[in-house]
């Protein structure tokens, strides 16, 4: 997917300011993909726990591996943080700072 110019002013309305609302949406961002490989290891772990892998994979030379997993078309994590918050899906707050 292309990547598209943003209109400053859009996300100037919903935040005080363009570093604030990159930060937010960066920390979104790295949550959603986080998720992602979480979801990925979780289903690694079932399918070894089922037996999923084949003696002859694990036999098998380096070159010779051919993995057939289908190549989802994922969303970029940015894209869909940039959305979530131009949607304001996001909520965040400061925490207080002690001295």
């Amino acid at each position: 997917m292309p990547a598209r110019t943003q209109n400053i002013n859009g996300l100037l309305g919903i935040s005080e300011n363009l570093y604030e609302a990159v930060m937010v949406m960066a920390k979104r961002a790295r949550q959603i993909n986080e998720e992602f490989y979480q979801k990925k290891r979780d289903h690694q772990i079932l399918e070894e726990l089922e037996g999923g892998f084949e003696d002859d994979f694990l036999n098998n030379e380096p070159d010779e591996i051919e993995i057939k997993e289908p190549v989802e078309n994922e969303e970029n994590p940015i894209t869909h943080s940039l959305r979530e918050f131009l949607n304001r899906k996001l909520a965040y707050h400061y925490e207080s700072l002690k001295q």
